[in-house]
């Protein structure tokens, strides 16, 4: 079968309508439907039906849309390899960073980088563990670093763990619940600020304070911009949940201090590398990996590999 046409099939199932998918594929309105009915004609299969105002794939049109994104993705890929095998020279990168390893780790990664590998041109797309996903899938990104808790072995993904790294409260040295133990109860007047987090926390959380999953818990502030998390704790009584590692300067020149929270779990962030499986990495992601585990093994991390 003809990529070429396949890509038309793909572009016609994601857009539901021949106008905008030819648009999307640069053709003509009649040229993708002539592409369209070549391939129903090689397939012996009508693929669409077109009797209502949406156009929709028939059953055997599904049938070949999944495999097709799966030979187009590995054509894309075995291009990519051979490039990558021509030319060994570090090139351009982009890659996903979730806000804790962010603030523990890329203030350094990135530096090194940059004095190591001048010719380098980096991308840093800091967020969220639930939009790195959906980047690394569009193959917007090659790779990302993030508490990976929420990710269970699926086919397509390949899940690294670099590690855990534990988390607690913090709040500035004024806050009325400094200086004392305190219970997981205590912290609900004041209100917590964190990233968005993985449902294994919420659930930790939820159960400690003794209070129903389908209840909200304490969160008044939800970003994963950590630089913003930590102003609002340190100008505020809101109390600051995240990695000791994001903190780790605010604690050692007094910015902000760890509550002894008496009741509080084990909490954690387990920190991983995820990539998409079959997809050879690139030398220049090879080596931002690399750069990223030397410096979760310079942090007091404890070591659990998955692969």
């Amino acid at each position: 079968m003809d990529l070429k046409r396949l890509s038309h099939l793909l572009a016609l199932a994601d857009e539901r309508h021949f106008g905008r998918a030819a648009e999307r594929v640069h053709l003509s309105q009649p040229a993708l439907s002539r592409s369209i009915q070549a391939l129903e004609s090689e397939t012996g299969q009508r693929l669409f039906d077109r009797d209502t105002g949406d156009v929709r794939p028939t059953p055997a049109g599904e049938f070949l849309i999944e495999r097709a994104r799966r030979l187009l993705f590995d054509a894309r890929s075995l291009e990519r390899d051979m490039a990558l095998y021509s030319d060994r020279q570090l090139g351009s990168l982009a890659f996903g960073v979730g806000p804790f390893p962010a603030a523990m780790l890329m203030h350094q990664v990135v530096p090194r980088l940059r004095l190591d590998h001048p010719a380098v041109t980096l991308r840093v797309e800091v967020n969220n563990w639930q939009i790195l996903e959906a980047r690394l899938r569009a193959e917007a990104i090659e790779f990302f670093v993030a508490d990976i808790r929420n990710f269970t072995a699926e086919s397509d993904l390949l899940i690294r763990s670099l590690g855990q790294v534990s988390a607690g409260f913090f709040v500035r040295p004024e806050h009325p619940l400094a200086g004392r133990q305190v219970s997981m109860g205590e912290l609900e007047g004041y209100g917590i600020a964190t990233t968005r987090l993985p449902e294994v926390v919420k659930l930790e959380t939820a159960r400690t304070l003794g209070i129903s999953t389908r209840q909200a818990l304490p969160i008044v502030l939800e970003c994963d911009d950590v630089a913003l998390l930590k102003t609002v704790a340190g100008s505020t009584d809101t109390i600051l949940g995240v990695i000791h590692g994001a903190v780790a300067e605010d604690i050692r020149v007094g910015r902000l201090i760890e509550l002894h929270v008496v009741d509080r779990p084990g909490f954690h962030s387990e920190i991983g590398v995820v990539s998409l499986q079959g997809r050879s990495l690139s030398p220049t992601a090879l080596c931002v990996i690399e750069a990223v585990v030397g410096e979760m093994q310079s942090v007091h991390v404890e070591q659990s590999p998955r692969f």
